[in-house]
């Protein structure tokens, strides 16, 4: 989906809901110019700002048909992850959420072990 495709559904998601510019800016700790230019397509949110968007306006990813052209740093593994995502139902992210979460967790217990250990 281009940047102006992804605009109008944006702004069409935001009626829909009834709010301003300013109320969906608010929400999503953004500037009400900075939301009135994806709305009409003069910029190309990233990955972090379209989640925002998209859960404050209810849109679904794998209902929005995205294509996103965002560049991700030639990084393959972050690559895969979007794709992963992007192809996953509300309750598989969900799960992968607290599965990531508790490796998280896990992680900082043995670095903060092998720290203590030195």
């Amino acid at each position: 989906m281009d940047k102006i495709s992804l605009g109008r559904k944006i702004k069409q998601a935001r009626i829909i809901k009834g709010l301003t510019q300013a109320q969906l800016a608010e929400a999503v700790s953004m500037h009400e110019k900075h939301i009135s230019r994806i709305e009409s397509g003069k910029y190309m949110p990233t990955l972090d700002n379209i989640i925002k968007i998209f859960n404050t306006l209810d849109i679904e990813f794998k209902m929005s048909n995205l294509d996103l052209k965002i560049p991700i740093e030639n990084n393959i593994t972050k690559t895969e992850l979007l794709k992963f995502i992007n192809n996953s139902s509300q309750n598989e992210l969900e799960f992968y959420l607290t599965l990531l979460k508790q490796a998280q967790k896990g992680l900082t217990r043995y670095k903060s072990s092998i720290k203590n250990n030195l």
